[in-house]
């Protein structure tokens, strides 16, 4: 009973543990109470008797997990007892795919539940193992039930990996050792093999290539909607790519027209990058109208032209409250309170959960193309934030003199990043030469990225060397995504005096059954101007995004905005890429489905191949210790014990008391292999002459390694794998 239980309970410590890291705080009570009642059943000297107990200690688990009393269920009652039990299980379950980890137990019962019904199966399962003597079955659930949690959390993996394979060479080590010499040296194997397993786990060469990234595996193979999927909104120019699934991120109702949904902001332009740099917060209650900024239009505090927008998370992971235009109110009483900034960006104290729900009310601004034009350069203090590159302002457009002005910024050597940009804004010159007012300057910009430039779309565009990322772009290849054509056109913008910014969200989705299905790969970047009277107004250059509804956006280029422009014909700047792609993003970091991540199977894979490193390791070593001496009489010996080794790891019964001629019995009875050379070797080796004695034990071995490569060469693959698990030749080991 005591080995059992010594056995049993670093496993079970280590499950709990690693179980534990998912909540937040943590309830270590309950926790601890169902560890207990899974070790329990270990304690009964049959097997019959440990099921009862098992049984019994299951009620119990149950009724701490979820609150079902064992009296409901045994005798079985009917669906209105097993029905909610279930349904809270699946509910919980299915959870741990979608609500942010750590979890508040006191938010999330189910979750809670479920958590402590799988720390109760894998230490009932681990301590059934061990008391029926199945070491291997043992550390197999060991390694499952602390890696497993490691596969949700996504961090923590050297740790949890390190104290997995602890737990799991525990349960031999403690039932296999006959002396405390032994249980000694193998703690001492075994934190050397720990040691050195997070060690390599953490080493440069392993960890950068991802050799067993296994707390990324998915072992529930739940449907891509239940996965979290996260973004990183600063800018990136280096590559994106989607994996082959496609994930549901948000459902919007209440707007049937489509829209671009604004995640935030990217205000701040350094290091060659765009940043999220919000400013003017303020936390509040998630619940009424919002305190409007002094660049948002007069029409947005009139609350005929808000906009109800439904939104249902569904697997984004992020603390960002989505919505199109200027957001002016906000009903999500599940969120409780959220960060408030200038610009219209509402930010959750936590991310918000799959599954949260809100309602969101917009200020959608929607300008003829004959009053935008008609708009002055003339912006007031508070949008000349909007017109700061490196840390100086920028001259407002059609200022006298402002082309020497930025030229002067440019050649000053104490801005040499700046100078880099001299292109840039040279291109942006020219091709807005002729412009009257910022919305045709917008325009010319808009229509030189999206047809008239020679731009194509391209996910894995060539890297800069030379040049800064958006120069190289704009510049030379003309080919990049969303982050690209945004980023350029924003600063090129910000350079001829025109407040601007990169917007980063999502485009419209799909719309079904009233209500829009945004995916991850609707993700995108674009660029929002401000207008004097009318706010932050939309423009979108990257090729292939298509025409949406609003006179503001791309389907500025219509027969109103030529006659308001006064201007010749624009270029058509609808329709696809040059790809013809129709999306682009930048996702940076999410859980990809379950069809491109390994499963359990592979975990299975990775177990045998750590098992078969350690037990290989230890079984070399016992054998080379054996030989370590000079006496041939003790080399005699340990060719002998070689032989019961194999023999007993075959599953052939030698009994401690066995004769070099019992020996020769067995193996040629069971196995049909004459092992007479051998045994006279090692018996002149061991009982002979002196003089002959050491020559004897040299021939022992010759003949032992000659008789053990017959004796593999007649088996089975099954057997020579059984035998090379087995650990009853470790006779130091055995009970």
């Amino acid at each position: 009973m005591g080995r059992t239980l010594a056995a049993a309970a670093f496993p079970a410590f280590a499950v709990a543990v690693s179980w534990l890291r998912l909540e937040d705080p943590r309830v270590a009570g309950a926790v601890s109470v169902v560890t207990l009642l899974a070790l329990l059943p270990a304690l009964p000297p049959s097997g019959r008797t440990r099921a009862l107990a098992a049984g019994v200690s299951a009620l119990g688990a149950l009724w701490l997990a979820f609150g079902t009393q064992p009296w409901e269920l045994v005798p079985f009652r009917d669906e209105r007892v097993v029905g909610p039990l279930r349904e809270s299980i699946e509910l919980g379950v299915g959870d741990f795919y979608g609500v942010v980890l750590p979890f508040d137990a006191a938010r999330h019962p189910d979750m809670d539940g479920v958590l402590l019904l799988a720390v109760f199966g894998f230490v009932l399962a681990i301590a059934l193992f061990v008391a029926a003597r199945r070491p291997l079955a043992a550390a197999a659930v060991a390694v499952a039930g602390t890696g497993w949690p490691a596969t949700l959390l996504g961090e923590g993996a050297v740790p949890t990996g390190a104290l997995a394979l602890a737990a799991a060479l525990s349960i031999p080590l403690f039932l296999r050792a006959r002396s405390l010499t032994a249980l000694a040296a193998g703690a001492a194997l075994a934190a050397f093999v720990v040691s050195g397993a997070a060690w390599a786990s953490s080493a440069t060469t392993f960890s950068r290539d991802g050799i067993f990234s296994w707390e990324t595996w998915n072992f529930g193979r739940t449907p891509a909607s239940a996965l979290g999927v996260r973004f990183v909104w600063d800018a990136s120019y280096d590559g994106i790519s989607f994996p082959a699934r496609e994930t549901t991120v948000l459902r919007i109702a209440g707007v049937e027209r489509a829209q671009y949904w604004r995640a935030s902001t990217l205000d701040t332009f350094f290091d060659d990058r765009w940043f999220e740099e919000l400013s003017g917060v303020s936390l509040r209650e998630a619940k009424g109208p919002l305190a409007l900024d002094a660049l948002a239009p007069a029409r947005a505090r009139r609350q005929e032209t808000w906009v109800e927008q439904r939104v249902q998370v569904k697997a984004l992971v992020d603390d960002r409250l989505v919505a199109a235009g200027t957001p002016v109110a906000v009903d999500a009483p599940s969120v409780g309170s959220v960060f408030s900034y200038s610009g219209g960006v509402l930010r959750a104290t936590t991310p918000l959960d799959v599954g949260t729900r809100y309602r969101i009310w917009s200020h959608l601004p929607d300008p003829s193309p004959a009053a935008l034009a008609s708009t002055l350069a003339r912006y007031p203090s508070a949008a000349q934030r909007f017109l700061v590159l490196w840390g100086r302002s920028i001259p407002a457009y059609g200022r006298t003199g402002r082309d020497e002005i930025v030229r002067g910024l440019l050649e000053n050597p104490s801005y040499s990043d700046f100078g880099a940009y001299r292109p840039l804004f040279e291109r942006a010159r020219r091709v807005t030469a002729g412009a009257r007012s910022p919305y045709a300057a917008v325009l010319k910009i808009e229509s030189w990225f999206r047809t008239s430039g020679g731009f194509r779309y391209e996910e894995r565009p060539p890297r800069a060397i030379d040049l800064p990322p958006l120069v190289h772009f704009a510049t030379v290849t003309k080919a990049g995504y969303c982050q690209h054509y945004a980023g350029a056109m924003a600063l090129m913008l910000r350079m001829l005096g025109i407040p601007a910014r990169v917007a980063v969200g999502f485009t419209s989705g799909q719309y079904a059954d009233g209500a829009w299905n945004v995916t991850d790969r609707n993700a995108h970047a674009w660029v929002e101007v401000w207008f004097p009277r009318h706010g932050w107004v939309a423009f979108d250059p990257t090729p292939g995004r298509g025409t949406f509804s609003a006179t503001y956006s791309f389907a500025s280029d219509s027969a109103e905005a030529v006659d308001a422009l006064g201007r010749g014909r624009l270029e058509t700047l609808s329709g696809t890429g040059r790809d013809g792609r129709e999306t682009d993003g930048f996702k940076v970091a999410s859980l990809p489905s379950p069809r491109d991540q390994p499963s359990i199977l592979l975990l299975a894979f990775v177990l045998a191949l750590v098992s078969a490193a350690v037990i290989g390791t230890v079984k070399w070593l016992v054998r080379r210790l054996r030989y370590l001496t000079i006496q041939p009489r003790l080399i005699a010996a340990a060719s002998r014990k070689e032989l019961e080794a194999f023999l007993r790891d075959q599953g052939i019964a030698v009994p401690a008391s066995a004769t070099l001629d019992d020996l020769r019995r067995s193996f040629t009875e069971e196995l049909g292999i004459d092992s007479r050379a051998f045994i006279e070797a090692a018996g002149r080796g061991r009982f002979g002459p002196p003089r002959d004695a050491r020559r004897a034990a040299q021939s022992a071995r010759a003949e032992l390694r000659t008789l053990l490569r017959r004796a593999r060469g007649g088996l089975s693959f099954r057997a020579r794998v059984r035998g090379f698990f087995s650990l009853r030749s470790l006779r130091g080991w055995q009970g």
